[in-house]
């Protein structure tokens, strides 16, 4: 007989940032790698709407990162399809800093979960790409 595996105890260490979003873009849950990438513990981020904890970058007008993610979430949520996103530039409030955003690109992949047709949860993971942003722009000056 094969011992039952604790689902929720391998997520927590899924590699690369995921979280599990409900339809209503509620964080449901996060592995420790969005934590640490959230730079915020997962009592702070369990709970809550993912764009409400992630807000735009009010001091730059080009910011579009939350209104590409809602879009890409949307459009998971309408086609029940996954959905990836182009590397996407999404500021981040710095924890410790209230008002403060840091400069963050992202691989981002939203996938949908579905029960009886129709969308019940998200996997949404996102990468940090900010490294090979940083490298790129060295090597092209």
């Amino acid at each position: 007989m094969e011992p039952e595996i604790d689902y929720r105890a391998a997520f927590k260490k899924f590699p690369g940032a995921t979280a599990l979003l409900s339809s209503d873009l509620t964080i449901v849950d996060v592995c420790d790698d969005y934590v640490e990438a959230a730079g915020r513990p997962a009592e702070e981020l369990v709970g809550g709407n993912i764009l409400e904890l992630f807000p735009h970058n009010p001091r730059d007008p080009d910011d579009t990162g939350q209104r590409d993610l809602r879009a890409s979430l949307e459009r998971v949520l309408a086609s029940g399809e996954r959905d990836v996103m182009p590397l996407t530039r999404y500021d981040v409030e710095e924890p410790s800093k209230r008002g403060l955003f840091a400069e963050r690109y992202w691989a981002i992949v939203n996938t949908a979960v579905t029960a009886g047709g129709h969308v019940s949860m998200i996997v949404h993971r996102a990468e940090e790409m900010t490294h090979l942003i940083h490298e790129s722009r060295k090597i092209n000056c």
